[in-house]
């Protein structure tokens, strides 16, 4: 089926979209199976007065007939303010949201296997306390998101794991899978591919992510992190006393981060080496900036935390070469590019954006609402009956209407057939791009077993720096690259189960990407000089 264009990108563009039926290119399949409920985990609910532990499940679309045992998965985050749907005040909030639904199938169609998870939620958004309310709404924003994290970590592991222990039952690739999320999702998916150390959060600059005060109810001390790994759980999703560590062994590597709408937490955690993304986003959203702004609450209007959107988040991974493999050297010409340039143009026109340091970027153009604020979210949608009546146990009648009007007040075109251009729009730019991807050798080098069973300390490293396997791995080369990709040390030919470099407090302080080479595989690992 010939797909549609968003209506002001320009008369006659779907002309030359013709089916060439090519996988993750064109829709091959015209049917979707779907499987619902299936459980990748377990992990301790937050949400008060409901059981303690939360069964993490996750919707799976498949196309029908298709037998292949080497897909792409795509793993599809929704949207809903980290708060359960209906009580964040918003018609959408769970993974069988419309848009989901429709944009999981879309994937499914395209040849991937897509995943649907429904992830933790709960934080305090209501607060208004005058001395504390600034921290306990931030420093539970971002438990909430490190949650979210780590949930989809326990997908990725479970996919990896069910490719390894269980007969590769979804028929899936293990070293492709990509992150795809809207509004909240796209929070996820941005920090999901940056946010991969500690000391990206206590280091960063202007100390946001450090409470201003003591909250002892949140176990919150003034001038440190809000998030306790020992409590919490490490970065990479293991450990603490309220997280469940699911599929351990196996890694948490993806090849692309997609977001439609969110913003990235901050730019102190984008560094060299970190998977490519693309970028949808309305440039005047009012509650997720597009540059540099601040994130508000629609459940309350409150203000929460300093953020980067997406015009900026692009812009740095073109500036790190991180987007480079979307690319491969191709120039694509096809209509959604032009669309995308153009939207880009016109886009806060005055600071003369060049598309080309800020590919994989698509701005979608929108009314004004309420000035300076246009429509955002176009791509999603939901029935005004079906929102009605299953909001109204919940919230009651009232606030059940208010919830559908007060949508429609943000976006007064929301219907059915405009979230479905979106997403026919969202598809078609993205297609292009994840294919280049997809067709290059972009398997992980490095082995879940490599990757389980190899060690480098200490990070920070200020003195000396070892690289140590287990299970009879031996290690053959180590080097090291700063975070331009310059290499700054090399050691070869070193058949050794355990190897230490010193002289690492001749480099200069920073973040540094070391590679090792073994005998069964590769292993990248970033640290931080002192």
């Amino acid at each position: 089926m010939k797909k549609l264009l968003l209506s002001f990108l320009a008369l006659g563009l779907g002309a030359g979209l013709a089916q060439a039926q090519v996988r993750y290119l064109d829709e091959v399949y015209t049917e979707v199976t779907t499987t619902t409920d299936v459980q990748f985990g377990t992990n301790y609910n937050f949400i008060p007065s409901v059981t303690p532990n939360f069964m993490l499940r996750t919707d799976v679309y498949s196309p029908t007939g298709d037998n292949e045992t080497g897909r792409a998965a795509v793993i599809v985050l929704h949207t809903g303010n980290f708060l359960p749907k209906y009580l964040n005040g918003s018609a959408g909030g769970n993974n069988r949201d419309s848009s989901v639904v429709v944009s999981a199938e879309m994937f499914a169609k395209r040849g991937y296997v897509a995943f649907a998870p429904a992830y933790r939620l709960g934080w305090n958004a209501t607060t208004t306390d005058a001395i504390t309310g600034a921290d306990v709404r931030k420093g539970t924003l971002l438990t909430a998101v490190y949650r979210a994290i780590n949930d989809t970590k326990s997908l990725v592991r479970f996919l990896k794991k069910s490719v390894a222990e269980e007969g590769n039952p979804y028929g899936i690739d293990p070293d492709k899978i990509i992150i795809y999320g809207h509004g909240s999702g796209g929070y996820i998916a941005l920090a999901y591919g940056s946010l991969d150390r500690m000391e990206e959060l206590e280091n960063e600059a202007s100390g946001k992510w450090l409470s201003s005060v003591d909250v002892p109810t949140y176990g919150y001390v003034a001038n440190e992190l809000y998030l306790d790994p020992a409590v919490i759980g490490s970065i990479e999703g293991f450990g603490g006393i309220y997280n469940d560590t699911n599929n351990y062994g196996y890694s948490n590597d993806v090849i692309a981060c997609v977001n439609v709408g969110g913003a990235l937490g901050d730019s102190a955690w984008m560094e060299v080496g970190e998977p490519p993304i693309i970028s949808f986003h309305c440039p005047d959203d009012g509650f997720a900036p597009f540059t540099q702004g601040v994130v508000i609450v629609p459940t309350t209007q409150e203000t929460v935390v300093d953020v980067v959107g997406s015009r900026w988040a692009i812009g740095q991974a073109n500036e790190l070469g991180n987007n480079d493999p979307l690319y491969n050297g191709k120039v694509f010409n096809d209509p959604y590019t032009t669309a995308a340039n153009a939207a880009l143009a016109s886009s806060h026109a005055s600071l003369g954006l060049n598309p080309e340091d800020y590919k994989g970027l698509f701005p979608f153009r929108r009314p004004t609402i309420a000035w300076p604020f246009q429509e955002s979210s176009p791509w999603d949608w939901w029935d005004e009956t079906t929102v009605v009546n299953a909001a109204s146990p919940l919230v009651g009648a009232v606030a059940a209407q208010a919830i559908h009007d007060n949508g429609v007040g943000g976006s007064p075109t929301m219907s059915a057939a405009q979230g479905r251009t979106y997403l026919d729009s969202i598809h078609g730019y993205l297609a292009p791009r994840l294919r280049e991807l997809l067709m290059q050798d972009v398997s992980v080098e490095e082995t879940d077993f490599v990757n389980s069973n190899m060690f480098v300390y200490p990070n920070p490293a200020n003195d000396y720096l070892v690289v140590k396997t287990n299970e009879g791995i031996r290690i053959t080369d180590v080097e090291i690259f700063d975070i331009t990709g310059k290499m700054v040390r090399t050691e070869n030919g070193l058949n050794k189960l355990s190897h230490q470099i010193n002289g690492i407090d001749e480099l200069p302080s920073g973040l540094y990407l070391v590679k090792v080479t073994t005998d069964q595989g590769l292993v990248t690992r970033k640290i931080f000089v002192d």
